[in-house]
């Protein structure tokens, strides 16, 4: 595919200040006089159009709604296309489908316009049916490549075809769309707004069919900036290929101060980098601090007890045996969005213990209180109806224990225990004590955040800890670069110190 004219490729390798040179570009344009309106910012992802939008909005004193046009390559073609929500195939609709198809869709209402999904959240035993048929429509292969591409010896190509014409024909007959059909129609259908300024972050995420996309839209702009790492491809999964990224402009700049790497990791980092094949060679420089670069056998092996932390894996099922692992150390930590003590546990406690305290306490964490606790039998916190009894209070009232006991249907006595009044098992409140003894402030966010390579992407942490542990389908692999670039991903999210979990399994990366 031949570069696309007028435009700029500027690389930017881990912190190297990208976003901040893309909003300069859009200062620029600004103070030509250039309209906001007239500015276009799009990406796959939902975070990166988010960082791009506050920060646009912060500094130039602007709103959202002052830039239109800042919005990810879906919710593009969604308001393209001039949709609504009941629009757009849903979670009732994968259900119907899948009664058709003699087939499970669960899960297909998690997904929204806004979130840059390439693959719909979709589980079931239809999963990777409907997976494969849309990952083809990205690539812009046929059915049958997608499907020898897939190799999944539990799949059968005649179910993929069947699935693939009953999907068209609801479509048709409900006027229905679905994610592919927000980028593949945008280009067909929809006048893409004339821009004087076009950005496009974090490129080498980008399918095939999106760069179709962004060709369609640069047809209408002025000036085509592309922004991206190919090193940070880890995406290939969904279809993505690099090549496009690679080739799409022939007016390069690199970005060359990192202002995140220390010198130690950023060695580690260009080492890896330069294993990979198909790239962009580029050079950077680290910051004028050493850092550090350790391998450590145990996670005990790590200074957990202070600092901030984040510790990845390359995938889920490891993930979450670090979290299992740091429980038993007695360390607070989150993986994902979950804290390893349930916030609502934290907060009724909490919530007790105010009142205990003899503090009057506002409303609404007095109602999660009463959600919370026992209302039948001897361990009965409340008597039967005492929520109805509550709803009678001012939304914006603010009760003590007396009044609890008084007016609202409490019975439990000031001198139960938390881990009794919440039922809280015994396993938890050991570990809850623990963290006590440690000091950690249950209500803040933990210190330790545990993480997959690919869901750190875009993050930084002081201090990390890259787990070599793998699998036989990661090792053996045929496209190795995306494993390297994964590797790298992890790698470049330090600050300060690196260390590299060392694993006992059979497949796992050697540094």
């Amino acid at each position: 595919m031949k570069p696309i004219a007028n435009s700029k490729l500027i690389l930017g390798p881990p912190g190297c200040g990208k976003t901040h040179t893309l909003i300069n570009l859009v200062r620029d344009a600004l103070s030509l006089g250039v309209h906001p309106s007239r500015i276009g910012f799009v990406s796959f992802t939902t975070k990166a159009i988010r960082e791009a939008l506050d920060r646009a909005c912060a500094e130039f004193n602007l709103t959202p709604k002052d830039f239109p046009h800042f919005r990810t390559l879906h919710a593009t073609g969604y308001h393209g296309l001039g949709l609504q929500r009941e629009d757009v195939m849903g979670g009732k609709d994968y259900k119907v489908l899948g009664e058709m198809l003699r087939l499970d869709f669960d899960g297909a209402d998690r997904t929204s316009a806004d979130d840059g999904i390439l693959i719909p959240a979709i589980g079931g035993s239809g999963a990777k049916y409907m997976q494969g048929i849309m990952r083809a429509r990205y690539r812009q292969v046929s059915l049958a490549d997608e499907f020898n591409h897939m190799a999944d010896h539990n799949l059968f190509y005649n179910k993929m075809r069947q699935v693939e014409e009953q999907l068209e024909k609801y479509k048709s007959a409900f006027q229905k769309v679905d994610f592919v059909d927000m980028i593949d129609h945008y280009i067909d259908q929809a006048m893409p707004p004339y821009l004087d300024l076009l950005i496009v972050d974090e490129g080498q995420d980008l399918t095939p069919l999106q760069w179709a996309m962004v060709r369609r839209m640069a047809e209408f702009a002025n000036e085509l900036v592309i922004a991206g790492d190919d090193d940070q491809a880890i995406h290939a999964w969904t279809g993505v290929e690099v090549r496009l990224f690679l080739n799409c402009s022939t007016n390069i700049e690199v970005l060359q101060q990192s202002y995140r790497l220390p010198r130690a990791v950023h060695a580690v980092a260009v080492r890896i980098s330069s294993q990979i094949r198909n790239r962009l060679k580029k050079e950077f420089y680290p910051r004028d601090e050493e850092g550090s670069v350790r391998s450590i056998m145990r996670l005990e092996d790590a200074p957990l007890d202070q600092g901030s932390w984040t510790i990845m894996t390359r995938v889920n099922s490891f993930m979450w045996d670090i979290g299992d692992a740091l429980e038993n150390m007695g360390l607070y930590y989150r993986i994902k969005d979950r804290k390893s003590v349930p916030e609502d546990i934290i907060q009724n406690i909490n919530t007790w213990v105010r009142l205990c305290n003899g503090e009057a306490v506002e409303k609404g964490l007095i109602e999660d209180l009463y959600k919370a606790v026992p209302k039948t039998g001897e361990a009965a916190a409340v008597v039967r109806g005492a929520s109805k009894l509550l709803d009678a209070a001012a939304p914006d009232a603010q009760l003590d224990l007396i009044e609890l006991q008084e007016a609202f249907g409490w019975i439990a006595p000031s001198h139960t225990r938390p881990r009794d009044l919440l039922r809280v098992s015994d396993d938890m409140w050991r570990y809850i004590r623990a963290l006590e003894k440690r000091g950690e402030d249950l209500s803040q966010e933990p210190r330790i955040k545990v993480s997959t390579f690919h869901a750190m992407k875009g993050g930084q942490d002081d201090n990390c800890i890259v787990y070599l542990g793998s699998t036989k389908a990661c090792m053996e692999t045929k496209h190795w670069d995306d494993e390297l670039r994964a590797l790298y991903v992890a790698i470049t999210r330090t600050k300060q110190n690196l260390y590299f979990l060392e694993s006992d399994k059979k497949y796992r990366y050697t540094i």
